[in-house]
């Protein structure tokens, strides 16, 4: 893609780059079964937009070969552009085939800019633009290396990483906060459910359980009837709908009883990465989506247990590691039979109510904390894009 720039920018000392010119894919492959490294990232363990990398794996958690990556190299999220993933890695270790690692060619960019140009909408928008494929839309790294961005001269490139590195140092204050928060959350969680309760209830003497649509996402349907996928459900088991991460599915495919009702509980049984399997999210609402075939929905009865109560007690379960036992054939799963047997701690129902909105409001705190974050990281991403992309048209 050719971009012409202005007389100003010529003056300005503005070049046009291809990014393989100040980029290069490392590709160097593991088994992850033959190798002494201790720490596995996948695209699972990277949060949009944020650098940093808070969350692993260890190789035995995954099979087939992985990328090498090395402490300073960045992890980019090819498969699934849209999600903007992009972090540093600050480890020895093995990464997701479904990304890309990368180190910065010196020359015409400086050392630590390219992370925060990547981040960028210019960059984000371009990576989206160029992916191939339906169902994972993935970039191939020779199509991105001749891709075309402006760039500022070195010495503008300085100031921009100077500015870019405070904002990036506020930043970390406020994700410093919103861990503690999540910190006290977890504390609770194991508090509260690591008494004596009074007895178990199997899910199925609490709930029903209702599986989703298995019928191939088509991402070419545009219209119909609107579908909850897995991105809906972040590693948090925060629900949250967007264009991107929603699908379409045909009318005549769905009955009136399969659309989502609030205090319905979405759990995800079946996944390739042992991560997901056990997230939850509890639906405030009644939607006029549908659920994609990897999530079970768990219809409670009231006068049995409250929703929310249950909703808390399978986090606390996906926290406490219960669900990183489950089967793996192609995907890992704990499948339908075995939600429905699984005991549920119970109290009496106003210790239940109690637990409930003690970790509500936890939760509340959570999510407002989480707001502030994410506002502070979207600004991060625009002031990037303005200052790099240096008013080209």
């Amino acid at each position: 893609m050719a971009i012409e720039l202005s007389e100003k920018q010529i003056n300005d000392g503005w070049q046009i780059v291809k990014f393989g010119e100040i980029a290069k894919n490392i590709s160097k492959r593991v088994e992850p079964s033959e190798t002494d490294l201790e720490v596995y990232v996948g695209l699972e363990h990277l949060d949009p937009q944020s650098l940093r990398i808070t969350r692993r794996g260890v190789p035995a958690d995954v099979k087939g070969q992985k990328l090498r990556v090395r402490p300073g190299q960045i992890i980019f999220g090819k498969r699934r552009a849209y999600q903007k993933k992009v972090a540093v890695a600050d480890f020895e270790g093995i990464c997701s085939a479904h990304a890309m690692v990368l180190e910065e060619v010196v020359g015409k960019i400086i050392p630590g800019l390219l992370p925060f140009f990547m981040q960028s909408d210019m960059f984000m928008d371009r990576a989206v633009a160029i992916s191939e494929g339906s169902l994972s839309p993935t970039i191939k790294w020779k199509t991105l290396a001749i891709q075309e961005f402006p760039l500022p001269p070195i010495e503008r490139q300085k100031e921009i990483l100077e500015v870019l590195e405070k904002v990036e140092v506020v930043e970390k204050k406020y994700t410093a906060s919103e861990n503690s928060v999540n910190n006290l959350l977890f504390t609770c969680l194991n508090d509260v459910f690591s008494k004596n309760p009074s007895k178990y209830n199997q899910v199925s003497q609490i709930a029903d359980v209702l599986t989703g649509q298995n019928s191939a996402i088509d991402k070419s349907l545009s219209a119909g009837v609107k579908m909850v996928t897995l991105p809906c459900v972040n590693q948090y088991c925060e629900f949250s709908i967007s264009s991107e991460n929603i699908a379409f599915i045909d009318p005549v495919k769905v009955k009136d009883s399969d659309y989502l009702k609030g205090d319905d509980i979405l759990f995800n049984w079946r996944n390739g990465s042992q991560d997901h399997i056990g997230k939850t999210a509890l639906i405030q609402k009644d939607l006029d989506y549908v659920h994609v075939g990897f999530f079970l929905r768990i219809k409670t009865d009231k006068s049995k247990v409250s929703p929310h109560y249950l909703y808390w007690y399978l986090r606390y379960l996906k926290h406490s590691g219960f669900f990183s036992g489950a089967k793996q054939q192609v995907n890992r799963t704990f499948n339908k039979g075995e939600l429905l047997l699984l005991d549920i701690a119970r109290y009496s129902p106003e210790e239940e109510d109690r637990i409930a909105s003690m970790l509500n409001s936890i939760s509340a705190e959570k999510k407002a904390v989480a707001k502030s974050v994410k506002n502070y990281k979207s600004f991060r991403r625009s002031l990037a894009t303005q200052i790099l992309q240096g008013g080209v048209q």
